[in-house]
């Protein structure tokens, strides 16, 4: 909440803007007022910067300065207004991405595990494993899996193996690039290949439909669920919490395995990986299922959260629905099936993924907020419902923002008119998340924070609203007292010895 000087400051320049005419101070103390009001009120603001993080943050704003100089006058260098497939090259290339790939990052708490890998390493790994086959199903779709239950899984074709393909390729590497862009939604032309939302979800919903069964294969699970902690790790993230769907696992003899299997596999790879790299604080699972089913079936799914919660509170820790919510059913639907959350647990709603404006979809986010959701997945709508924004400043109700998820899915064409602009100029409480970097070819978090800074930020800001946002990421988190005080110590440790090698040049 804003104390009541600040309160004063703001009151005093909107009376002057108000009465400038009539009272006396120049031109020039007037606008100055408004400037410096505003950038007391933006993301980080109040943070104070040592002298190693004043003298960061002056190279920090040559690079970002630097690039944001040559988009102003060559729309076609301007990366932070470009479309991101058009843009990735760009970016590749930045300095502020090189920064923002070493800098700590806290933690992301919006991921779906089934897309947080990168493409490039499936196709190296997942699609060389033996016995990987493919099938098509009615509507075109590839699925991929490692059993032969091609009727279970709706295909239309019979299953091949995915090794016979490749050797009877081309070559190679031109069947991998085929491959990709079954898991990737990557285009030069997103224009043409997606002109309307409607062909880009179905797109990226079928992405997930090819993947599916084959990541629940025993030994792919295992790969897969390690590489998504190395992806994070090498990025500098040091926490997740994942929506997943704990679906059955099965191995190459046909057996299947329970979701309690489910969990304990990842707590295990969790704890592996952990001994291995003991500054990652690990993973907690946001238990989610799909919106666009009936009532009966949320109702079940509801059932098989408390069960796995009520065995592992600490990391089963909450249920959301996922899914396009302009095609899927509206959270008032679900009500009911959802009144009895154990006390020990939370939602993590979905709510406001849409361009609509007093339609069904966004009034996900009145029910989100009326069912007490901890935090808000996405919230791109909340901008239009100033009761709701301001109920969520109230609450300190995070917003997971994902920026390259909104513009990919066809949301926002220029991320610099991307509501979170606003969300991050009245310091609402905010994160920056990824959503499905596997499906848009990137690692980690550093892409989503590059477009945080570069195109929903003013061009003026730099460390102290980054700084403001990675703590955010953990202060909103739901560690517990513990957890949060360790991760707090970490970050901070992390963070001296970044601003420190990047003061001595070890970074450029």
């Amino acid at each position: 909440m804003m104390s009541t000087s600040y309160l004063v400051t703001i009151i005093s320049v909107l009376q002057l803007l108000s009465y400038a005419d009539t009272i006396f101070i120049s031109y020039e103390d007037a606008r100055k007022a408004v400037i410096q009001a505003e950038d007391q009120l933006i993301v980080g603001a109040r943070i104070h910067l040592n002298d190693v993080e004043d003298k960061v943050n002056d190279m920090f704003m040559r690079y970002k300065y630097d690039e944001l100089g040559a988009g102003f006058y060559d729309p076609d260098v301007n990366a932070a207004g470009l479309h991101f497939f058009k843009g990735k090259k760009l970016v590749e290339q930045s300095k502020v991405l090189k920064f923002l790939k070493r800098m700590p990052k806290g933690a992301i708490l919006h991921l779906h595990n089934t897309a947080s890998v990168s493409s490039e390493w499936m196709v190296r790994n997942i699609s060389y494993m033996p016995g990987l086959l493919r099938c098509t199903n009615k509507e075109g779709t590839s699925i991929l899996s490692f059993r032969r239950t091609a009727r279970d899984h709706g295909c239309a074709t019979q299953y091949v193996r995915v090794s016979d393909e490749r050797a009877r390729s081309l070559s190679p590497a031109t069947y991998d690039r085929s491959f990709e862009k079954l898991i990737n939604l990557y285009t030069p032309v997103p224009e043409y290949d997606y002109p309307t939302i409607k062909h880009v979800w179905r797109k990226f919903q079928n992405m997930f439909a090819t993947t599916n069964d084959a990541l629940r294969y025993l030994p792919a699970f295992r790969a897969y669920s390690w590489r998504m902690l190395e992806e994070m790790y090498e990025d500098n993230v040091m926490y997740a919490e994942l929506r997943m769907d704990f679906k059955e696992l099965y191995d190459y003899s046909g057996r299947t395995f329970s979701p309690e299997r489910t969990v304990h596999e990842l707590l295990t790879i969790v704890e592996d990986f952990r001994r291995q790299y003991p500054s990652f604080m690990g993973v907690k699972a946001i238990f989610s299922t799909h919106r666009d089913v009936e009532r009966s079936r949320v109702s079940e799914k509801f059932k098989k959260f408390k069960s796995l919660h009520k065995a592992h509170t600490d990391f089963i820790i909450g249920f959301d629905l996922v899914g396009q919510e302009d095609r899927g059913k509206p959270l008032h639907n679900f009500v009911a099936e959802l009144a009895d959350l154990p006390r020990s647990a939370k939602y993590f709603f979905h709510a406001g993924e849409t361009n609509w404006y007093g339609a069904a979809t966004d009034m996900n986010l009145l029910d989100a907020l009326l069912l007490n959701t901890t935090r808000i997945g996405h919230g791109y709508a909340l901008l239009k419902h100033p009761v709701l924004w301001n109920a969520v400043k109230r609450r300190d109700v995070a917003i997971e923002v994902s920026p390259i998820s909104n513009q990919v899915l066809h949301l926002v064409t220029d991320l610099r008119n991307h509501p979170a602009s606003f969300y991050m100029s009245q310091n609402l409480p905010m994160v920056i998340c990824n959503d499905d970097p596997g499906f848009w070819g990137t690692k980690g978090l550093s892409y989503d924070f590059y477009y945080t800074i570069m195109s929903l930020a003013p061009n003026h800001v730099g460390l102290k609203t980054l700084k403001g946002l990675v703590w955010n990421s953990i202060r909103y988190s739901v560690m517990n007292e513990n957890e949060r005080r360790t991760a707090f110590e970490n970050l901070e440790q992390a963070w001296e010895r970044f601003v420190s090698d990047v003061a001595q040049g070890k970074v450029f």
